[in-house]
């Protein structure tokens, strides 16, 4: 084979190697939605990437805030949120590309995450329910001066 050759095949190996994750971040739109699902006190969360800054949202008891986006070609996306309550707050990332957590939590495409008493849900496509991911934090009280 000439030198030529070579690069082309070379080339063409690594358009394959990289068709799946072209396709799946073309094709694909995910879902993320943040669902309050406290009986009677609003859920607010900030949500961003390191991109799109969702900005603050005041979840109504049994609502949601969901967004839609396309993952990017090199499958960094990553969005992440400060959600907080009277009984505490937690930071947390609410989708990455990593295919465990796509498959198995997601659905490939759908991430539920909903706020209870005791911390945050991840509804796990595996396993067909709500799973704890997070405690909440408590508040931490600035010292008085």
């Amino acid at each position: 084979m000439n030198p030529s050759q070579n690069v082309m095949i070379l080339l063409v190996f690594m358009l394959f190697m990289t068709q799946s994750l072209v396709t799946y971040s073309i094709s694909n739109r995910c879902h993320v939605h943040v669902i309050n699902g406290f009986s009677n006190q609003t859920l607010v969360a900030h949500c961003k990437s390191k991109d799109d800054d969702l900005g603050v949202r005041h979840i109504p008891i049994h609502d949601e805030f969901q967004w839609t986006f396309r993952t990017d070609f090199w499958s960094r996306t990553r969005f992440s949120c400060h959600m907080w309550w009277k009984g505490g707050e937690k930071y947390l990332d609410v989708f990455w590309m990593d295919n465990k957590f796509i498959e198995n939590e997601c659905g490939l495409t759908d991430c539920r995450w909903r706020s209870q008493d005791d911390g945050i849900y991840l509804f796990s496509y595996q396993h067909k329910q709500y799973r704890l991911k997070q405690k909440w934090d408590p508040w931490h009280k600035s010292p008085r001066s």
